[in-house]
């Protein structure tokens, strides 16, 4: 066991040695990385470092496992994975394993099976009794199988953890469409060890356009989202740096509620995020830098996990909600099949926000068949659409894109010879955990559409049906509020 507690230059140092040792010994015998003649040949993805957590009972699930991994290409097959612990000793143990495994000192084997493409050992993990912060040690395998060529490797296993936090989002002040604006972005190791190199990712979510495309980031098709990989940056225990220069943001046309996600991650430490799909490009401008915060982050509020946070952006914009009726003709007892609802005819197009279609039903006639999704049954949601004040009126949400008609199916039977209309009235409705704000709509002239009503013998009627009731009653707006919460939990789903 190597003690290198309070000496940053000699831990990097240290383990620089380490991982350079490891990949002589790969490189020598076929391990990490390593190309064989044989094509099958297994080959290891198992990651340089592994860092024991001193404090597991806080820590993220799933941070006291240390994953063997391999890539492998052939039918599969049985393989001896033996593992070597005495490196590691008074720095971490391994005290479980996945699928049978029974580790011990030491050295111990278990028997893996080699799948197409990918296989995973899991082992786990806990400090040693009296590791410090910053000792370490190299854990070596290797990998047998029948006919194929041996891998060896090993993981220089580390005590303790870098655990970097960045400043807390919260919200800034109203944007125009259009504005560009700086934020600052900080970054806190409040971890034991140092993170030797970090990447930082930024995603606007297609709300916001990144001003700069610096030399060191890739960024996502579409300009809304970048990561950067900062390979050189040590950041110390307590240490706060700051990304210079602040990333500057810009509102689309489209946005509304537009939203900035932002984290960093420690090289190795199995956090990762990546970019959203559909290939990126290499910025072209000078390099993004991380330097240390001259005020050390004083005053500054800090994320309290890893997880990404939250800029919430406000944008002046509206969205035109254009209602869709519908008609019936036909004599009293017969049934007829209508489709009513909206079109967002932007220019916003809300994320956290839901259109809502309020169809106020027919005196003339009664609902007989509403919209029902089974499947949003058996995932205990909300049904798209409720009924108020005694079937009288219905209450249907959705989000709809821009240019988008979000249609929603009833079943009417027409109960009397009463030919005056029906209404739907429709609204955007922005959600927040605080409650809901009306949308500025900047065409209030086709909020509201008819449902007509055409039966032989009634008498004509005079336009002026039922007022359409544009908001509905509080357990509706409760339910929208939940269903779009719901729905805006899903769209922000997105992986680290």
């Amino acid at each position: 066991m190597t003690s290198i507690r309070g000496d940053r230059r000699r831990t990097r140092r240290l383990l620089t040695l380490a991982l350079a040792v490891v990949a002589a010994v790969a490189a020598v015998v076929g391990g990490a990385g390593a190309t064989f003649a044989d094509g099958r040949a297994p080959r290891d993805l198992t990651p340089p470092y592994y860092y024991a957590s001193l404090h597991p009972e806080t820590a993220w699930a799933g941070a006291n496992v240390l994953p063997l991994e391999f890539d492998y290409s052939g039918p599969d097959a049985l393989a001896e994975l033996a593992v070597d612990v005495s490196g590691i000793e008074g720095v971490a143990d391994i005290t479980g394993g996945a699928d049978g495994c029974r580790p011990a000192k030491p050295e111990f084997r278990c028997t893996i099976r080699l799948s197409d493409d990918w296989t995973r050992q899991e082992l786990i993990v806990e400090p040693a009794a009296g590791a410090r912060a910053g000792d370490s040690g190299v854990l070596r395998y290797s990998l047998k199988a029948d006919g194929l060529p041996a891998v060896q490797g090993g993981v220089t296993v580390v005590a303790g953890r870098p655990e970097l936090r960045v400043n807390s989002g919260g919200s800034v002040g109203m944007k125009a469409v259009g504005e560009s604006f700086d934020t600052p972005v900080l970054i806190r190791n409040e971890g034991d060890v140092p993170a030797l190199g970090l990447e930082i990712v930024l995603d606007a979510d297609g709300t916001m356009d990144l001003d700069r495309r610096h030399s060191n980031c890739r960024y996502a098709a579409g300009g809304s989202a970048m990561r950067c990989r900062f390979a050189d940056v040590e950041i110390a225990p307590g240490e706060t740096f700051r990304v210079t220069p602040h990333p500057r943001l810009k509102p689309r046309r489209s946005a509304l509620d537009a939203r900035l996600s932002y984290g960093a991650w420690a090289f190795h430490t199995g956090y990762r995020r990546g970019l959203p799909p559909g290939g990126s490009t290499r910025g072209t401008a000078a390099p993004l830098v991380l330097a240390k915060d001259p005020g050390d982050g004083a005053g500054v509020e800090f994320a309290t996990t890893f997880d990404p946070a939250d800029l919430a952006v406000p944008v002046r914009n509206g969205a035109d909600a254009e209602a869709i009726g519908s008609s019936v003709r036909g004599a009293v007892g017969t049934e007829h099949r209508i489709s009513i609802g909206f079109r967002n005819n932007g220019p916003a197009e809300p994320d956290t926000a839901e259109t809502r279609a309020v169809f106020t039903v027919p005196p003339g006639a009664e609902v007989v068949k509403a919209p029902y999704d089974p499947e949003r049954e058996e995932e205990m949601l909300p049904q798209h659409c409720t009924k108020e004040d005694d079937g009288q009126t219905y209450v249907c949400t959705s989000h709809g894109a821009v240019g988008e008609q979000v249609f929603f199916d009833f079943t009417l039977r027409i109960v009397n010879k009463d030919n005056r209309p029906g209404s739907v009235a429709a609204s955007t409705i922005l959600l927040n955990p605080k409650g809901g704000a009306r949308v500025r709509d900047p065409e209030p002239a086709n909020d509201q559409a008819p449902v007509r009503m055409d039966v032989p013998g009634a008498p004509s009627a005079s336009g002026s049906g039922p007022a359409p009731a544009a908001w509905g009653t509080g357990a509706a707006v409760t339910s929208a509020a939940a269903a779009a919460l719901v729905v805006m939990l899903r769209r922000r789903r997105n992986g680290a």
